[in-house]
């Protein structure tokens, strides 16, 4: 077991990771503002236009925060004891199983959400968008945003508050900060539930791997499932999904807990242990 080596990452309050948060938001819109006209023009699609600014925008912001904290992609990414092979392998299998049951809850929320407060068409219109079945926006929405996001709330943002705040707090405040970030009440509570997960896998991992991959289930899950029944949801969901989804789910959740929360006085400094069998 190697110990977590020290970094020069800078304390982040709650207040100063919405203001990142807001500033990194910002900066999308004004190079989108720049490059998207440009893009369109030449006949790329506006959901490929739009991941190509975020990349661009997201990596300026990366490379600025990265240079702060004296940090590099490689430690952003893994610092956990165990090697990102051993613990994608020992984690990836059963945070997979879990995202058919996260899903068809994620629809459930929505319903109930949207229940109390009516989408507009606008936001409607904006979902559908985002699964229109184009590259760009399975592109945007399965592979870059997962990267992106991960990099930023828990790369930077959780690692920063971690070093302000408690294990629990710097969790709830990130999670917070990520449902704000979705900028509509909708995706917010599916998101906050997700980030409170997430941070606690980072926590226990200090690899953002394992939320990458999940993030990455849930998104192209909700994809596929938005492009083949746009105007579906869970009570309309066949039973014989929720039979084999829920099971699977509840193993998942198992497996994941026994591998990662039981007991144990080996616990590596600053709250995190190696998968069994990963170190």
């Amino acid at each position: 077991m190697h110990p977590i080596r020290p970094d020069k990452t800078q304390p982040i309050t709650f207040q100063g990771a919405l203001a990142l948060t807001f500033v990194a938001w910002f900066a999308e819109v004004m190079v989108s503002m720049l490059l998207r006209p440009f893009l369109l023009r030449h006949g790329m699609q506006p959901m490929a236009a739009a991941s190509l600014v975020r990349v661009v925008c997201y990596g300026l912001v990366f490379s600025a925060m990265l240079h702060v904290n004296g940090l590099t992609y490689r430690r952003l990414f893994h610092e956990g004891p165990a090697s990102v092979g051993a613990t994608l392998g020992v984690l990836g299998p059963p945070l997979l199983l879990m995202v058919p049951l996260i899903l068809l809850l994620d629809s459930l929320a929505m319903m109930a959400v949207n229940a109390l407060l009516p989408m507009s068409r606008g936001e409607a219109q904006m979902m559908s968008e985002m699964a229109n079945g184009s590259i760009g926006a399975w592109a945007l929405v399965c592979i870059i945003a997962p990267f992106i996001e991960e990099m930023f709330f828990r790369g930077i943002l959780l690692r920063g508050m971690l070093k302000r705040y408690g294990q629990a707090d710097a969790t709830v405040y990130s999670a917070f900060v990520f449902g704000v970030a979705h900028l509509n009440v909708y995706q917010f509570v599916i998101a906050f539930a997700v980030g409170l997960f997430v941070a606690a896998l980072y926590c226990r991992t200090r690899s953002l791997w394992p939320g990458i991959v999940l993030h990455m289930g849930l998104n192209t899950g909700a994809t596929i499932y938005a492009a083949v029944a746009p105007d579906g949801n869970a009570l309309e969901t066949p039973l014989g999904l929720w039979a084999i989804a829920v099971p699977l789910g509840l193993l998942g959740a198992r497996i994941l807990r026994r591998l990662l929360w039981r007991p144990t006085a080996d616990a590596a400094p600053g709250g995190t242990e190696p998968p069994p069998d990963a170190a």
